[in-house]
């Protein structure tokens, strides 16, 4: 009974410490992505369908948009309201993560690993996001674990085996539906799963041994043939090309293979550059559950690095398996050293070696030393001050500031009540936070649109706002509208944009238009113009979108 409370506390306290964590700062500014499910939602309450703008729809992750809808339902219509069933999600993530970890690596491998986990800024901004990134990570990690569970199962003949086999298809497959990266890590799991199910019927098979051989010489020339075929076909090509695909925005990182290696290095450079040796700590010390990490975290990480799209978010899914990893290979150099008495043995030296120290202090120097290393080990990793400082709102290198759309609307108001036309850069949080884009200038969103329905002033499917992709159709729209506001963030203008920089685009806006004056801090440019009726050419005036104000 006492074991059953302590078990049961543990598991408490780590997810109402990981809520509490994840609610402490839902007021943060957005990014643009989430703000898809903001307008969705308003529109399903709105509308029953998820609409944004008139003819808008934006069906990507429905089931998420449809949670918010119901969050934003019963909280009011605001973004904590929106983020809450993301920390829902990932609480929900961290305790299954403690629970498997404690099943199968004991109690201090759960605490190391899912510790971990929780309190890391790669978790903590994906509990506060409002995308699918948080309900795939849950869904993709209950099915592997369901999986893992049948890898052990023999009597198939049971209806809850096949109940667990059902409920792991559907788990996986609603993962892939929320975001086609959990394709790689069903690759993964079922890289991990062949392997299993080779070394366990290696082992447990009376067969002879050059039988043995001859299975698994069989199977390998079966996968090389495999491999020769897809090759032959295309279907090799194919499956490059879908994962190089990306749109323009991604394109700078496209290339950068060390990318994820890079993140892990700057949040975790102790607990990243040991991971090989943490690893075999780990498979010496739980050989399945390691292993069953070690294969989905590492197909994973290989395939996205060489994929073009990269992102923390998309990786995302795969980050479970890499703590896992690093608390049970914790936890076994904590074992190790116990059974090894490796204090005592240091404490004997320290009391021959330096006669002032008696045998207690010896002990308590011996101790401190060979715990004090491994809490180093923890302890020296940046991501605790990166966590603490996402929390209180503080950017830190390489990643931007927020922009604050919100504060610069005092300023920009007498425009979005007057303008004939608002051209915008980012579409998304104009709509958000002033209910107005009229026309998208926006290479990157205009390539998205389907080929067939693609040309200038062509609607975006998503939220209906018409796109442009150059200079040439800006100045159209600059000719054919006698008064316009363009807004763009600072971080696509001049020599220091992060990315998506149109240098005509800021020449013609320099030439053509007045600058207006924003607060710094919004980090928001805006530029207005009135262009005198006489001057505007009707012929070049066709096919513009009429905006109704």
């Amino acid at each position: 009974m006492k074991s059953y409370f302590q078990q049961s506390t543990a598991v408490v306290v780590i997810g109402l410490a990981s809520l509490l964590i994840y609610i402490s700062s839902l007021e943060r500014p957005p990014h643009n992505d989430e703000l898809y499910h903001m307008l969705a939602a308003r529109g399903l309450l709105e509308t029953g369908e998820p609409s944004i703008g008139e003819d808008g729809r934006y069906w990507r992750g429905y089931p998420l948009t449809w949670i918010v809808a119901q969050s934003l339902w019963l909280f009011g219509d605001s973004l904590p309201a929106g983020r809450l069933p993301q920390v829902v999600f990932m609480v929900g993530l961290v305790v299954l993560l403690f629970l498997f970890l404690r099943r199968e690596a004991g109690s201090l491998a759960a605490w190391l690993g899912a510790g971990l986990f929780a309190v890391s800024p790669f978790v903590i901004e994906m509990a506060q996001f409002v995308r699918f990134y948080s309900l795939q990570g849950l869904t993709f990690f209950a099915g592997t674990l369901l999986v893992y569970r049948l890898i052990d199962e023999w009597a198939w003949l049971r209806p809850v085996v096949w109940l667990r086999a059902g409920l792991a298809v559907a788990l996986l497959s609603f993962a892939v539906h929320l975001q086609m990266t959990s394709m790689i890590g069903i690759f993964g799991l079922g890289v991990w799963v062949a392997g299993a199910g080779l070394l366990t019927w290696l082992a447990v098979s009376e067969r002879p041994l050059q039988q043995k051989r001859l299975v698994v010489g069989g199977l390998v020339a079966l996968s090389l043939a495999a491999l020769a075929v897809m090759a032959a076909t295309g279907i090799l090509v194919r499956f490059w090309a879908e994962l190089r695909s990306m749109a323009l925005f991604a394109e700078p990182y496209a290339d950068q293979f060390w990318f994820y290696h890079g993140w892990y290095v700057l949040f975790y450079p102790t607990l990243w550059t040991l991971i090989g040796l943490l690893t075999v700590f780990a498979l010496i010390y739980r050989t399945q559950p390691a292993s069953f990490a070690m294969v989905i975290f590492g197909v994973g990480f290989i395939l996205n690095s060489l994929a073009g799209p990269k992102s923390m978010r998309y990786i995302f899914y795969a980050q479970p398996y890499l703590f896992m990893l690093w608390g049970i290979g914790l936890a076994s150099i904590v074992s190790w050293a116990r059974h090894a008495d490796l204090p005592a043995e240091l404490q004997r030296r320290l009391t021959g070696r330096l006669s002032l120290l008696t045998r207690g202090w010896a002990t308590i120097v011996a101790r401190t030393l060979v715990f004090g290393a491994l809490a180093f080990v923890i302890l020296a990793n940046p991501a605790w001050l990166r966590s603490v400082t996402l929390l209180a709102g503080i950017t830190v290198p390489p990643e931007r500031p927020p922009t604050l759309w919100q504060a610069a609307r005092p300023t920009l108001q007498p425009w979005l009540d007057g303008a004939e036309v608002v051209v915008v850069a980012e579409e998304l949080n104009p709509l958000y936070f002033y209910g107005r884009a009229d026309i998208l200038l926006n290479a990157s969103r205009y390539y998205e649109i389907p080929s067939e329905r693609r040309f200038p002033f062509a609607p975006d499917h998503r939220t209906d706002v018409p796109s442009i992709p150059d200079a040439a159709s800006l100045e159209r729209v600059i000719d054919c509208y006698g008064s316009g506001l363009f807004v763009i963030e600072e971080q696509f203008w001049g020599p220091d944009a992060h990315t998506l920089r149109d240098p005509e685009v800021e020449a013609l806006l320099l030439h053509r238009t007045e600058r207006l004056p924003l607060p710094p801090n919004t980090r928001l440019m805006a530029f207005i113009w009135t262009t005198a009726p006489d001057t505007i050419r009707a012929a070049d005036c066709q096919g513009l979108p009429v905006i109704d104000r």
